[in-house]
């Protein structure tokens, strides 16, 4: 389980692609446009060893037998095409960071955390000259913060699925736990599982969570705008002011 660090990070992973045609071919791809052409090599490159990057699974393999088992999801060895194969510039990192130690809203308690994808060949028509986008935030309502030990949270992001990037962790309640996972498409097709309830990412890339008394949940979607990594902590604080915001996480029944 990879524990929580209230510093920004990144983490490069490589991950690999799949060509089309019965003799492998591994010359990089020249285009930055996501197409259906490009996702249907990519899922082969995913079937062709000739294309995997065998340092970085041999990694993995070693990275996994280290940790153990991972939560929500366990994280598996797979095989992946070489980055390279998607062209000059299409992955420049994936980050992970967020308040692990707790925000006041009206007297409660709040955790959050965010993933990133970095400004690549691929995404850069969408976020222009941005350092880069944050495609998913959560912030928890929480009446527990292990500061000492982090075991009330726990967070990690993958770039495996390159040009996709998923990223899931939890944190703990006294008697629950809020588990999430989330992901972005090359193809900019974006969403959140929230114990188990969906969330359409296109409607709001901050999703708030409210544990009850009774053991039930709560959750408030917020529209906005594409976020970089150095703007989402302000962006988030300022949330956390607005009334509604407040409204919701300390109205009645909540933990």
């Amino acid at each position: 389980m990879r524990q929580p660090k209230s510093h920004k990070r990144t983490l490069m992973i490589p991950v690999i692609l799949i060509v089309v045609g019965s003799v492998p071919c591994r010359a990089q791809d020249t285009s930055t446009v996501w197409n259906e052409r490009r996702e249907v090599r990519h899922l082969q490159n995913r079937q062709d060893s000739t294309t995997w990057d065998w340092n970085m699974l041999e990694g993995d393999i070693l990275g996994h037998k280290k940790r153990g088992l991972s939560e929500p999801i366990n994280f598996g060895a797979f095989p992946v095409p070489e980055y390279k194969l998607l062209g000059e510039g299409t992955f420049n990192g994936v980050g992970v960071a967020g308040n692990f130690a707790g925000a006041d809203v009206g007297g409660k308690t709040v955790l959050y955390s965010y993933f990133n994808v970095n400004n690549n060949a691929i995404n850069r028509a969408v976020i222009d000259d941005t350092s880069s986008e944050v495609f998913f935030a959560i912030v928890v309502l929480t009446d527990t913060v292990d500061v000492a030990n982090l075991t009330h949270a726990g967070v990690y992001v993958t770039s495996r699925n390159n040009p996709d990037f998923m990223g899931s962790g939890f944190f703990r309640t006294q008697t629950d736990r809020v588990d999430y996972v989330a992901f972005l498409t090359a193809g900019r097709d974006e969403y959140a599982i929230v114990n188990m309830r969906l969330f359409n990412l296109e409607h709001g890339r901050i999703v708030l969570i409210a544990p009850q008394m009774d053991g039930s949940l709560r959750s408030m979607q917020v529209a906005t705008p594409v976020l970089s990594a150095e703007e989402v902590d302000g962006y988030i604080n300022q949330l956390l002011k607005r009334d509604d915001v407040e409204t919701f996480f300390t109205a009645d029944g909540n933990i």
